[in-house]
This record gives C-alpha cells, sequence and structure tokens, in this order.
C-alpha cells in the first residue's frame, strides 16, 4: 500500500493503468508517466477501483504522482508481484506526447466477476421494473410527450439495453420519463404547432438524435463539469414545479375533458380545466377516479403490510400500476361491444419492432426546429440524470462517474433514435423500485430492456384496450412522488438563503411559464449566484485565541470564545492579518482592494508626513475626509499600520489581475502610511511563489504590471517576471535570481504564528519611530 510517492510500473511499449482498491486518497489523482525506453511521456487518470488480479515485474519505470498540485518525491516503491491492491488495464497507443484512456466500458471492470448470485438479483430486479415501465412508457409517451405508445416502449428497452453496458450506476433506469417528457411535449407544441402524429413523431426521435450526439461529445470529451454549475436546490425547485405541472395536465383526461390545451401553463390549464368541467365523460371519469384511489390504496396498504412483517407484499406494491391497468384493460376489453359505454383507449400499438421509425437528417429542419430546442432538453435530461445516479450512489454506498453517466445517457439517446427513442433520461420512481428490488449490478438494465421487448411481442393486442383515464391516473401518482416536501425551503432557508431563493425561482417559473423558460432562469440564476460569491468572497480580520488558533473576529466561534474569556487578541501592535476565502483573481480584486483600503482607514492612523495641499491632491482622494469622518466617531488612538500578513490559505488561484490588486494596494498603503508596507503571506501555493515574489519586492509597483498600451514607458512588470528563467541565461544572472528568490521567501511562512512573529521582529523600528512621533507631540 502507497501513502504518497514514487510508483512502478513495467517497461514496455505501451502505457499502463494502475486502479487501487484502498488508499489515502479520495477522488481522482493524475499520474504522470516518462516513458524513457520509449520516448513517449504519457498522462493518464488515476482513480479508486477494485482488486482484478495479482501480478508484477521487476522491470519498472519511474511514475511520479501528483495530488492538488504538489508534487512527492519519496522513493517508495509498490511490488507488484506482493501487493493484493494492484489491478491492470493495458492498452497500446501510439507513440504520442499525451495520451489518455477513457473509460468508455465500465462493464470490462466486473463483468469477468459475474456470479450467480448477483444474476438472480439482477434478474428479479430487472424484471420487475420492466413489468413498471410498460405501463410508465405508455402513459408518458400518450400523455405527456403526444406520440403513439409503441414509441415510449421503444425508448425504455433500448435505453436500458444501452446503458446496461455504458453505467458506472447499478440503480439508475433509463428511458422516458416524466419530467422530461413534459419538457419535449412543450417543446413539440412550440416548434410543431401545428404538425400531425407523424410530423411529431420525427420531432420527437430527430431531438433525441441531436441531443444524444451533443451528450455523448460533452462526455467524451470529460466536459460534464458544466452539470456542477446549478446547484441542487434549484434542480429540485424546477422538478417539484415540473411535477405540479404534469399532474395538473393530467386533471382533464381523468375525467374525459376534451378541448384543454396541456401543454400551458399549470394556472392556465386549472382554469380551462374547471371552465369545462362541465364537459366531463362519466364512464372515463369513473374509471380515472377509481384507478386514482385503487393505486394509491394498492401503495399504502402494501407498505403497512410490509411494515407488519409480509416483506413480499412490497413487489405488490412495485406492479401497482400494472396490477391496476391489468384490471381496467379487463374492464374495457369486457365492454368493448356496449355501445353505451363509450371508454376512451389508446387503441392500436404495432406488434414488435413494426412500427420503428428514425431521424430525420435535414440539416436545415435540424438547425430551424432541433437546435434551439437542444440545451433545455439536455440540461433537464443531464440534471435529471446525474441526480438520480448520485442519489442512489449516496444511498447504496458507491461512487458514479458523472462524465461517463453523461456518454451513456447520450449513446443511448443517439443510438436509440434509430428505432424510434424519443428523449430517454434516467427515471427516479423506476430506480427507486430496482434498488429496493435487490439489483446487484448495471446489468439489471439489460433484464428491463429484454422484458419490455417481450410485452412489445406478446402484449400489444391487449394494450388496445388501455384505457386513457388510468393511464392519466398512473402519471398522477407516479409524479407526486417527485415533488418535494415544501417544508425543504425552511431547511434552505437555515442553510442558505440564495439556495431557498432558487428553489423559490424555478418553482414559480415553472408553474407560471414553460419548463424551458425555467430551465433558462434556473440557469441564470445559478450562473449569477455562482459569479455574485466569486466576485464577492468572505474576507476576514484574524484574531489569536488562547489555544493559537486564528478566527475571524466577526465569527460566532470567536464571539463565543470573547465571551468565555478564552481570546487571546494580543496581536502585535500594527500588523493586521488579513484572509480572503476565495480565489484572487479577476472578478473580486476589486472589491478586495475595497475591503481592505476601508479596514485600513478604520483601525490605523494615517502616518504619511507629506501633507499635500487641495490644490495636489488627487479629485478622489477622500482619504482625509474618511480619517476626519472616524475620528469624529472618537476614534483617535489607533495604531501605525506596520506590516500585513495575507492568510492565502483558502486561495487556491492567483490571476495577473490580483497580482496587480496586490500591488494597487501596496501603492495606496505606502501612501498611506508614508513608508512602505511589507506584505507576508501564509500558505501560498508553490505554483504561485513566483508572482507573489514581486509583490514583496520594494522597487516593484502596481504601474510594473499595466499591459494597457498607455502604460508604454513602464518596466512592464520586470520586477516580477524577471525571477522566472529564460531560455538563455549567464551565470551572474542565475546566480543574482537565486539571491532575489532567497530574499523574498523570507516573507512566506507555513503558519500565521510565524509570519506575525517575523513580520512584528523585522518592523520594530517603526515602533521605535512612532513612540518618538508620539513624545515629541505630547512635548
Amino acid at each position: 500500500m502507497l501513502s504518497s510517492g514514487e510508483m512502478t510500473t513495467k517497461s514496455a511499449p505501451a502505457l499502463v493503468r494502475y486502479v487501487f482498491a484502498e488508499g489515502s486518497w479520495a477522488g481522482a489523482l493524475t499520474v504522470m508517466v516518462r516513458m524513457h525506453e520509449i520516448g513517449i511521456q504519457g498522462r493518464v487518470p488515476f482513480s479508486m477501483g477494485e482488486i482484478r488480479e495479482e501480478w508484477g515485474s521487476s522491470e519498472y519505470q519511474k511514475i511520479f504522482v501528483t495530488q492538488h498540485g504538489s508534487l512527492y518525491h519519496s522513493t517508495t516503491k509498490i511490488d507488484l508481484k506482493a501487493s493484493p491492491n494492484v489491478s491492470r488495464y493495458q492498452y497500446h497507443l501510439p507513440k504520442m506526447v499525451y495520451a489518455e484512456k477513457p473509460e468508455l466500458f465500465p462493464i470490462h471492470d466486473w463483468a469477468w466477476r459475474y456470479n450467480f448470485e448477483w444474476f438472480f438479483g439482477d434478474f428479479i430486479a430487472g424484471v420487475t421494473v420492466g413489468l413498471v415501465a410498460i405501463p410508465a412508457s405508455v402513459s408518458y409517451a400518450t400523455k405527456l410527450v403526444g406520440v403513439p405508445a409503441q414509441f415510449g416502449l421503444y425508448t425504455s428497452f433500448i435505453g436500458a439495453l444501452m446503458y446496461s453496458l455504458f453505467a458506472t450506476s447499478k440503480d439508475v433506469t433509463m428511458g422516458i420519463t416524466a419530467v422530461l417528457s413534459l419538457v419535449v411535449g412543450q417543446t413539440i407544441q412550440q416548434y410543431v404547432p401545428n404538425g400531425s402524429t407523424e410530423d411529431k413523431v420525427t420531432y420527437a426521435i430527430t431531438l433525441a438524435f441531436w441531443t444524444g450526439l451533443f451528450m455523448l461529445l460533452l462526455g467524451l470529451f470529460r466536459l460534464g463539469i458544466v452539470i456542477d454549475f446549478i446547484p441542487v436546490p434549484v434542480v429540485a425547485g424546477f422538478t417539484a414545479g415540473a411535477g405540479i405541472q404534469a399532474i395538473v395536465g393530467q386533471f382533464p383526461g381523468l375525467l374525459g375533458i376534451k378541448g384543454v390545451n396541456t401543454n400551458n401553463a399549470p394556472y392556465q390549464i386549472l382554469y380551462d380545466f374547471l371552465v369545462n368541467l362541465g364537459g366531463t365523460q362519466k364512464y372515463d371519469a369513473i374509471i380515472g377516479i377509481t384507478s386514482l384511489f385503487a393505486i394509491l390504496f394498492l401503495k399504502y396498504a402494501t407498505a403497512y403490510g410490509v411494515k407488519k412483517g409480509y416483506t413480499w407484499l412490497k413487489y405488490v406494491g412495485f406492479l401497482r400500476n400494472a396490477i391496476v391497468l391489468g384490471v381496467y384493460i379487463g374492464v374495457a376489453y369486457a365492454l368493448r361491444n356496449d355501445k353505451s359505454v363509450p371508454i376512451a383507449l389508446v387503441k392500436d400499438i404495432p406488434a414488435g419492432l413494426s412500427g420503428v421509425r428514425g431521424p430525420s437528417f435535414n440539416l436545415n429542419y435540424a438547425s430551424t426546429k432541433i437546435f434551439p430546442a437542444i440545451p433545455g432538453v439536455f440540461l433537464v435530461a443531464v440534471l435529471e440524470h446525474i441526480a438520480v445516479t448520485k442519489t442512489y450512489g449516496r444511498i447504496n454506498g458507491y461512487t458514479v462517474d458523472a462524465n461517463q453517466e453523461i456518454v451513456a445517457i447520450g449513446l443511448a439517446n443517439f443510438v436509440g433514435s434509430f428505432i424510434g427513442s424519443v428523449p430517454a433520461t434516467g427515471s427516479f420512481s423506476r430506480s427507486a423500485i430496482k434498488s429496493a428490488s435487490g439489483v446487484r449490478t448495471p446489468f439489471g438494465s439489460f433484464f428491463t430492456g429484454a422484458t419490455v421487448v417481450i410485452g412489445l411481442f406478446t402484449i400489444t393486442g391487449a394494450l388496445y384496450y388501455m384505457p386513457s383515464a388510468t393511464l392519466c391516473a398512473i402519471v398522477i401518482t407516479a409524479i407526486s412522488e417527485l415533488v418535494a416536501k415544501f417544508d425543504v425551503i425552511f431547511v434552505l432557508v437555515k442553510v442558505d438563503l440564495l439556495d431557498s431563493l432558487g428553489f423559490i425561482l424555478a418553482f414559480v417559473v415553472t408553474f407560471f411559464s414553460t419548463l424551458e423558460n425555467a430551465v433558462y432562469a434556473a440557469a441564470a440564476y445559478s450562473l449569477v449566484v455562482l459569479l455574485l460569491r466569486v466576485a464577492r468572497p468572505k474576507v476576514e480580520i484574524l484574531a489569536r485565541t488562547d489555544k493559537g488558533l486564528w478566527l475571524g473576529e466577526e465569527s460566532d466561534s470567536y464571539k463565543h470564545l470573547v465571551e468565555a474569556n478564552a481570546a487571546d487578541s494580543e496581536v502585535p501592535e500594527g500588523i493586521l492579518v488579513f484572509r480572503i476565502d476565495e480565489s484572487l483573481s479577476y472578478p473580486n480584486s476589486s472589491y478586495f482592494i475595497d475591503q481592505l483600503k476601508a479596514t485600513i482607514i478604520q483601525r490605523f492612523r494615517y502616518t504619511n508626513p507629506v501633507v499635500r495641499t487641495k490644490g495636489e491632491r488627487m479629485w478622489n482622494d477622500d482619504v482625509l475626509e474618511r480619517v476626519q469622518r472616524r475620528e469624529r466617531l472618537g476614534l483617535t488612538e489607533l495604531p501605525a499600520l506596520r506590516a500585513i500578513v495575507f492568510d492565502f490559505s483558502a486561495v487556491s488561484q492567483v490571476d495577473y489581475t490580483g497580482i496587480q490588486a496586490l500591488l494597487d494596494s501596496k501603492d495606496d498603503l505606502e501612501r498611506y502610511t508614508g513608508r512602505p508596507v511589507p506584505f507576508y503571506y501564509v500558505g501560498a501555493r508553490k505554483r504561485h511563489l513566483h508572482a507573489l515574489i514581486g509583490t514583496v519586492q520594494d522597487h516593484v509597483t502596481a504601474a510594473d504590471l499595466d499591459l494597457s498600451p498607455a502604460a508604454e514607458g513602464t518596466k512592464k512588470a520586470k520586477g516580477i517576471f524577471d525571477v522566472f528563467p529564460k531560455l538563455h541565461n549567464s551565470a551572474e544572472e542565475v546566480e543574482t535570481r537565486k539571491l532575489k528568490q532567497q530574499k523574498a521567501l523570507q516573507f512566506f511562512h507555513y503558519s500565521v504564528d510565524e509570519a506575525v512573529e517575523a513580520a512584528d521582529r523585522r518592523t520594530q523600528s517603526i515602533l521605535a519611530e512612532v513612540g518618538q512621533v508620539k513624545a515629541a507631540t505630547s512635548a
């Protein structure tokens, strides 16, 4: 077992990937492989995995492991022959400078260990979900997407089959889903408002083709990070709003009411539904309402029975939709010849795959009708899928690869479009059933797909008699489980007000507008919040506790210690300890300067001995006025500023604008104090060291870093960038650069205590000078 260090691999004309079953590193690392014999330099992802086999070799190449940008140089070696924690994936690569092996077939990692126990669990769960998927697929296709029933079945079977080969989640069931179907249905209504059934089918299939292709490319290029920019509360708000909209949209069908556009906003559907209540069809309403109550009764009755110890009842609960649908298919079939009892039925569903259709490859059609709809469909599909995969991964104790999941759903949509699939993604409700049924591997989805295929070839004749009202009842009960409890808002308020506002915004826009508008509103809000948090980071003035901890003066922890007399705020006079809890970059650099300047004026005395007349002062120089306002508040006996210690332990990135902000602050402080104010850094990253060195050198100013053409006469940051090595250096230049670096390193420390001590020690002369000024003033 390695903790950190230099690892080894075979000497061979190929790159080898190692996956460790256990280790001290969490998440993915990066392994740098130097293949000296064959002249290849490769970069291969390194992640956690399971034991594959024991193997070894006495011939080694050096592999340096990096974690968070730090290079470990220890001499530890892995004994591949003795270690049980190494698994091998060997593949041949052409001679290239950079090579990476994408994990396109995760099934390869575990298929060789497949056993009968896994098979039994997968078979039971897969068949159970398949029986649930048949009525759900028909319901969503006909009631939400607005296409014939067979296309919902095609979507569910091809989605499940494809997902079983490329998935990293064992619990998720891929297929047609309620929320995505609602989005697709509204999209069809927007872009094909007066189209025939054939036009709608072509549009839905073509949308699946292009959306799947886009997902596939995004996943292959490992760009799944885009989904991380939309927070969970916003997704929950959108899902809740979409669920309400889908439920409300089934009310007319539940009662057999015709003429209500169920693609309108929920409030409009409710209004139209109430206005048209007089058009209720008696027998459709009886079937719809009794179906609804029967499904709910089976749900709660079986759950109660399971609690009492009758565990087999859980499968009855899982199949409640299929059971109720089967009963009412029988009722409709028995009444088929009674003309006095009109019942709205699904009717013809082509047997087998005889109704298969493909997408349109007309680029003009795609550019005008498909491409504008892709962003909304993509976001809903990916967010819904990743949410369900992470949920069940968290519940069942495994991690999922977001990029691979995007590849999986992209392939399912892309390939599925050639046999008539509409856009598909992971289903919350069917995934819950699959997980509860004891699925063991992603191969359970194969049995789900196979069950749906068997249904297509055997029971389509019976599906002719499916009552439309019963399908509406199935949609209502299935989607009601997706609607978040609204007491979650109070939890969100306690955690973060912006999160709760995101939830409310997504829900309200979904309720009063279209789902597409809600998707864009949610994405825009998430981006604004993200930029706000980056542009307005938390900055703190630190104080020391009696246990040596440095906490923010305004933090609850420090205030509690002050009340308990456990805080030691005796920071040396004239030293300011300042922390920024975010990267110092172009969005927040101006805010950083403003906050630092305000803190200095509030806490330290103006000590510049040069007195400028009103004519000599800059028109926007308000420092003296701000000092006077402070003094009128009684803040007169303030110390002189000696040095600033910046806690950079939370700063992961410093860009060019951030460095310029530090130099601007340095110049402002010199004008305020009348002398250079040294900067000390704690916890600065090694990769930022060269750039930060310039901020501790007295001869470097902000003007040296100005890149604008107007600053043509400046030194152009020579003071900072002369520390970087040139292509050709004389011995004298190398020695000079080393001396500068060594001198500058006295301003960089590992702990706040060390930095404060160094700042105090090196600025003692300022204290003496301030004391002399005070004595002269008193005299």
